[in-house]
C-alpha cells in the first residue's frame, strides 16, 4: 500500500508557537546573512547553531530564506494563456503530494511555496501522485498555456513511471502537456526561453521567466488549505 506524503513525527515542532517564532528569527537573519555575501553553508550553521535547530527546522530554514531580491518577479496567472511552459517535475509534483497529503508546506520570503520532504535520488509513488498529476493538467487548462513539458531526472528512481503516468493522463484528458525524462533537468531548465514552472532557487536565480504553478494550485484548486508555514513577505507579480 503506497503511503501518504503527511507529516514527519518530528514536525509537532513546527505548530509550537515559541519554536515558530524562534524559525522566523532565524530565517530573517539567514536572509541578512545570504544578501550580504555569506556562503549558504557557513550562514546556516551560524544560524541554526544560534537558534539550536534541529535538522529539519535547518533543511526549513534553507527552503524559506530569499538570497536574491534581485530576481525576476513572477509572472501573473493571466501572462500565462497562450504560452508555453518547461515544468521541473520533482519540484512541482512532489510540493502538491505534500500538500494534498497534509504535510509541512513552507511559504517563504519570496513567496513560492515549497515543501521540506528532502527526496534526493530516488522516488516513490504516494497516494497522492495521480491527484497531484490531475490538478496540473485541470491547471494548465485553465490557464490557458498552450503546451507544457514536464523534464523528471533520469537518474531518480520511478522518473520513467512518473512520466508516463504524466503523458497517460495528458492523453485522457486532452491536455496539452506532456514528460520526459533527462539528465541535468537544472540546466534545460536554465537555458528554457518560455515560463519556468520550479520552487528551486537556483534556477529562479538564473534570470529565467517563472511561474509558481504548485502555489497557484494550492491556493485556487484545493479542497482544504495545507498544513502551511508562512514566511512570505508580500510578493508582487508582474
Amino acid at each position: 500500500m503506497r503511503k501518504s506524503r503527511g507529516l514527519a513525527p518530528e514536525d509537532s515542532r513546527f505548530f509550537d508557537k515559541e519554536n515558530l517564532a524562534r524559525l522566523k528569527e532565524a530565517v530573517a537573519d539567514l536572509s541578512w546573512l545570504l544578501q550580504h555575501g555569506y556562503s549558504q553553508k557557513a550562514a546556516t550553521e551560524l544560524v541554526g547553531n544560534r537558534y539550536q535547530l534541529t535538522q529539519r527546522e535547518r533543511h526549513a530554514l534553507i527552503h524559506a530564506a530569499w538570497k536574491h531580491k534581485s530576481r525576476n518577479l513572477p509572472l501573473a496567472p493571466e501572462a500565462l494563456e497562450g504560452r508555453k511552459l518547461c515544468i521541473d517535475g520533482f519540484n512541482l509534483l512532489i510540493t502538491l503530494e505534500t500538500a494534498l497529503g497534509g504535510g509541512i508546506l513552507i511559504k517563504a520570503q519570496d513567496g513560492c511555496y515549497r515543501d521540506i520532504a528532502n527526496v534526493h535520488g530516488s522516488y516513490s509513488f504516494r497516494k497522492e501522485t495521480e491527484k497531484a498529476v490531475k490538478l496540473v493538467a485541470e491547471a494548465i487548462r485553465e490557464l490557458g498555456v498552450k503546451e507544457a513539458l514536464w523534464y523528471f531526472d533520469r537518474p531518480v528512481s520511478n522518473s520513467g513511471r512518473i512520466a508516463h503516468l504524466v503523458n497517460k493522463t495528458a492523453e485522457k484528458t486532452g491536455v496539452p502537456m506532456r514528460a520526459e525524462t533527462a539528465d541535468q533537468v537544472d540546466a534545460k531548465l536554465k537555458a528554457c526561453e518560455d515560463v519556468v514552472v520550479t520552487a528551486d532557487a537556483v534556477i529562479l536565480d538564473s534570470g529565467v521567466e517563472w511561474f509558481d504553478l504548485a502555489g497557484w494550485i494550492i491556493e485556487n484548486l484545493l479542497p482544504k488549505p495545507p498544513s502551511l508555514l508562512d514566511f512570505s513577505d508580500g510578493t508582487k507579480r508582474r
